[in-house]
């Protein structure tokens, strides 16, 4: 009795390390988007958007909020992005779709990992 089409057992954890190396590569781009052209970040963006959708691996806190969730374009504060801070809430606004994200008060400014 075979296996059939179902694939080797291992074959899921590797894909998943995989994609996770994949992601962790485009993450880079993202923390320092001044350094590339902005076709590349935009790119960047949304294959990180795509790789974690279709791994089921998301994205990490600290680059899931520079990722805008309406056009899945990087926010980049004063070209793509615009952030004010009001009553202690974040304010972040896509220029490129007009999304509105907000975070509270309790939101961490810094993301310790």
């Amino acid at each position: 009795m075979g296996r059939g089409k179902r694939g080797k057992p291992r074959a899921a954890a590797t894909r998943r390390r995989r994609a996770v190396t994949a992601s962790e590569r485009l993450s880079t781009i993202l923390e320092n988007p001044w350094s590339y052209s902005d076709s590349t970040v935009d790119a960047a963006a949304s294959q990180m958007w795509r790789i974690g959708r279709r791994h089921r691996i998301g994205l990490l806190p600290k680059h899931r909020i520079w990722i805008c969730r309406g056009c899945k374009s990087p926010l980049r504060p004063g070209v793509t992005a615009r952030i004010r801070i009001r009553q202690g809430c974040r304010i972040t606004t896509c220029n490129n779709c007009g999304r509105i994200s907000r975070r509270g008060p309790d939101f961490p400014h810094e993301v310790n990992e």
